[in-house]
Order: structure tokens, then C-alpha cells, then sequence
């Protein structure tokens, strides 16, 4: 069964292939055309700037004001119109095609992140939609914020968060997912384990290899990791019990905030900068 990428490639192959057929057979029968109505005399058609101009208004269903004069040339152009109805329509078609293909790859987390700057969430526990709407109300749109969980098919957040559906503790989604250049790190622990500290434990032996100067923040069921997570380079400890008592009680200053802002600078409701938006000049 092919994959949804290849699935793309090959629409983008047969898109080309009928843009490529449009182009080819319309000009081509235009060109005959202009021969007969340049014998004919016909002063519409004298230069290859004036075919140039009638077919393209003729394949795009414009109209011309200009029309052939031969019998023979007027039956090219009959062919050259249904030509282009049909051969730009199946262009047309498979052109939508890619583009709901594409937008169901972001939807499903099926992307390789390229921007920076972004805070990545690991996990889709029932604390994440919490500390999402937490990092969205005080960043706003100044921080990208990556979602990245295998336990949902479809992004749970479209209007909020990028996704990526991946397994969280493969060194390639860590990659996929940029941590290199993230600005921080949140993991949250799973509700799907018995001992849901020793997964987390694994993502964040993974993220401190890749890049042990991001700010890495971890949900803690048992204290008694703890160690175990200084180990790994961890800045920070949330409990469930805390984040939700501070999500309840509309707490300005959360503690998951103030770690993030003292040990990146952040601040509530930043606007925007060439650091944390996906300006083209700060893709990879």
C-alpha cells in the first residue's frame, strides 16, 4: 500500500503530465493553424505573437476577439477547445487532488518541522489540551508549539498546534520534530502506562543526547525518578495535581511558565520576531 507522500508524488506526476499534454498538443495544432490562416491572409493571425495571444485566451476559456477564416483552421480550433477544456480540467483536478492530499498529511502529522524557536509538547495525555491553552494564551502567536504524540491519528488542535504523529522516544522523530533548535521541551505523562515515568524518562534520555542545552521540562508521577531525571538534564518538574490547580485557578504565573521564561527569556504575550515566526530567512 503506498504511503501518503507517494501518493503525492505520483499525483504531482500525472499533473505534469497533462499540463505537459496541454501544452504540447494545444500549441502544436496552433501552430498548423497559423500556417492556414497566414495562406489564407487572415490579418488576425500574421506573427507568432498574435497565435501566441489567441491560444492562450482560446485553452483558458477566455474568448478571442480574433477567429480563424479557413475552413481547416476553424476545425484546429475546434479541436484546440475541447482540447484544453478537457486536458486543463484533468490539470485542474489533480492539482486539487495534491492540495487536499497535502493538507490531510498535516493533519494526520505526517510533516518534518524546519522552523526554530518552537516549544515541543510530547504526549497527548489529559493534561495537554491544559498546558496548550496555557502556552497559546501567553505566547500568542510569538511561539510556534509542536505537538508530538503516536497515541491520536489527527492533530486534536488544528487551530492551536503543528503535529506530528510519531513514536515520541525514536531518536527520528526528535529529529523530525527539529529539537535541535527548540526552544523548549514539555513532557507529559502518558496515561496509557502502568509506570508512565520510565517512557518519559526514555524521551528525555533522547532529547538531552540530541541536544542537551534545550530547556526540558517533565511531568512527574513519582518522586522518586527524580535523580534519574537530573540525569538526563531536565530543568524542571511539573505534578498533575499542581498544573491543574493552576489552570483552575487562572494563575498568571504558572509554575510551567516561569520555568520556560526564566531560562529562555520569554515573556507573556511576546509578539512575533524573526526567531520564533517561520520567516523564510530562518528556515533550515
Amino acid at each position: 500500500m503506498l504511503s501518503l507522500n507517494q501518493k503525492i508524488n505520483s499525483r504531482l506526476k500525472v499533473a505534469f503530465l497533462w499540463g505537459i499534454s496541454l501544452l504540447v498538443i494545444s500549441f502544436g495544432a496552433a501552430l498548423l493553424l497559423l500556417q492556414f490562416e497566414m495562406a489564407a491572409g487572415n490579418a488576425s493571425f500574421q506573427t507568432l505573437g498574435d497565435l501566441y495571444w489567441w491560444w492562450l485566451e482560446t485553452i483558458t476559456g477566455l474568448g478571442s476577439s480574433s477567429s480563424p477564416i479557413t475552413a481547416v483552421g476553424q476545425v484546429i480550433a475546434t479541436f484546440i477547445i475541447i482540447a484544453g477544456f478537457v486536458l486543463l480540467g484533468l490539470f485542474i483536478s489533480e492539482f486539487s487532488a495534491i492540495v487536499r492530499m497535502i493538507y490531510t498529511r498535516r493533519e494526520e502529522g505526517n510533516i518534518r518541522i524546519n522552523y526554530r524557536g518552537h516549544i515541543a509538547v510530547f504526549g497527548y495525555s489529559s493534561l495537554t489540551a491544559g498546558i496548550i491553552k496555557l502556552l497559546r494564551k501567553h505566547y500568542q502567536n510569538g511561539v510556534r508549539i509542536l505537538l508530538i504524540s503516536n497515541e491520536t491519528k489527527v492533530n486534536p488542535f488544528p487551530d492551536q498546534v503543528d503535529f506530528l504523529h510519531a513514536n515520541p522516544i525514536s531518536k527520528k522523530t526528535l529529529l523530525d520534530a527539529n529539537i535541535t533548535n527548540a526552544t523548549a521541551v514539555i513532557i507529559t505523562a502518558s496515561d496509557h502506562f502502568r509506570d508512565p515515568d520510565t517512557y518519559s524518562l526514555v524521551i528525555a534520555a533522547g532529547i538531552s543526547q540530541l541536544n542537551s542545552n534545550v530547556i526540558t521540562i517533565a511531568e512527574i508521577s513519582d518522586d522518586k525518578y527524580k535523580e534519574l531525571f537530573k540525569r538526563t538534564n531536565i530543568d524542571g518538574f511539573i505534578e498533575r495535581e499542581e498544573m491543574l490547580s493552576d489552570l483552575l485557578d487562572g494563575n498568571p504565573q504558572p509554575k510551567l511558565l516561569r520555568i520556560i521564561n526564566k531560562q529562555t527569556g520569554l515573556s507573556d504575550n511576546m509578539r512575533p520576531t524573526s526567531d520564533t515566526a517561520s520567516a523564510p530567512g530562518e528556515l533550515l
